[in-house]
């Protein structure tokens, strides 16, 4: 079976992946009310990073999930190397085992993308509470990609489509969340130009780490090199309105 580029980042263990990493995430989570009571679902949660983030810092209910094997356990044991309580399984976010109405926030950070994106919105609204928010970071065409600029694009990350701002917007509205909000946003090339916070990258390496995936993580910083000023990211905010 071909190596994705969810085995690279799950062998490399790379805590906060995304673009502004847990950095960026603590400045949008700042913003909710988020207290003891507040039942949060990592939807995609790698190696536990936010999770761990808020469990320690806000003390709310959360619960992680991935559909990766190695980042589920490389998040379990960050979870009893800390001493947290969260529970953490293997799962789709395109077909999320929980129950209608569970959560208070869906956090979603460089994975929906990576989905059959209008089921996995719509799985997020139906766990939601009502009055519910999506806190969604992910993948963005700066503007129209030429074919070959989307292949090219899709095959490294292995995806079905790249969507713009405004056709993220469209899909959430189509899943039913309302008071759609960009949070922040740029394309890849200006993001990194800005200042970049003092942080040592996180990594918990698997032994033996093959050599196709190495070669994934190559293919993807060349990507970036070439079409950063055509990809980029966005923290969107929804809403599921009671």
């Amino acid at each position: 079976m071909k190596s994705t580029y969810q085995d690279a980042l799950a062998s490399y263990g790379i805590g906060g992946a995304h673009p502004g990493g847990l950095h960026l995430t603590k400045q949008i989570l700042e913003n909710e009310k988020i207290t003891t009571k507040t039942s949060i679902l990592d939807a995609g949660c790698g190696t536990g990073q936010t999770s761990a983030y808020l469990a320690d810092r806000y003390k709310c209910q959360v619960t992680a999930i991935d559909h990766h094997p190695i980042m589920v356990e490389k998040a379990r044991q960050r979870f009893i190397r800390e001493n947290l309580s969260v529970p953490v399984i293997q799962g789709s976010i395109e077909e999320l085992p929980y129950p209608d109405e569970s959560f208070d926030i869906v956090i979603a950070e460089s994975v929906t993308a990576f989905t059959n994106i209008n089921k996995s919105l719509k799985e997020f609204y139906r766990v939601l509470k009502s009055n519910g928010i999506l806190i969604d970071l992910d993948m963005n065409a700066e503007g129209p990609l030429s074919d070959e600029e989307k292949q090219n694009i899709c095959t490294v990350y292995g995806m079905d489509n790249v969507l713009t701002e405004k056709e993220w917007m469209e899909e959430m509205k189509s899943a039913g969340f309302s008071a759609i909000e960009r949070l922040a946003g740029s394309s890849i090339h200006i993001h990194l130009q800005q200042p970049q916070p003092l942080l040592d990258p996180e990594f918990h390496m698997s032994p033996n780490v093959s050599p196709d995936l190495v070669s994934i993580l190559f293919a993807h910083n060349e990507l970036t090199n070439m079409y950063g000023h055509l990809i980029g990211f966005r923290v969107f905010r929804a809403k599921k309105e009671a």
